[in-house]
């Protein structure tokens, strides 16, 4: 059903299945990082034994650096499918006037950081659940 014609409880059931990242999600995540050029630098879970989110530093160098844009549309697509929070990518670019080196941290689904949260979650930001694990 389009979401525009949903009603208000389907959009909330659907909004409270789509907190937590499904074991097809991350599979499709791994299976996009094997085709990539992309060297992992760090992958964080957040959320505990029920992930919310995942965080991806990803580094691209020389001959490399023009394929990030696939990263990010490959990105912009799972959250189309399984819904999270958008946040920009961080992007760090070393070279100039051509890149050399690019940086990319991307999240996916939910990533709340317990040390940004605190008591009764309330972050810095403002009101977020608070995330065990």
């Amino acid at each position: 059903m389009n979401i525009d014609k949903q009603r208000g409880s389907e959009k909330l059931l659907a909004a409270w299945k789509a907190r937590q990242l499904t074991e097809e999600s991350v599979r499709e995540i791994a299976q996009a990082m094997d085709k990539s050029p992309a060297r992992i630098e760090e992958a964080t879970v957040y959320g505990g034994a029920n992930a919310t989110g995942m965080r991806l530093s990803l580094s691209y160098a020389g001959d490399d650096v023009p394929m990030c844009g696939n990263d990010l549309l490959f990105w912009l697509k799972w959250h189309r499918m399984h819904g999270g929070e958008v946040k920009p990518p961080r992007i760090l670019i070393d070279g100039t006037p051509w890149p050399d080196l690019i940086r990319m941290q991307l999240d996916f689904g939910h990533v709340v950081q317990p040390g940004n949260v605190l008591e009764g979650g309330i972050s810095h930001l403002g009101l977020r659940g608070a995330v065990g694990g």
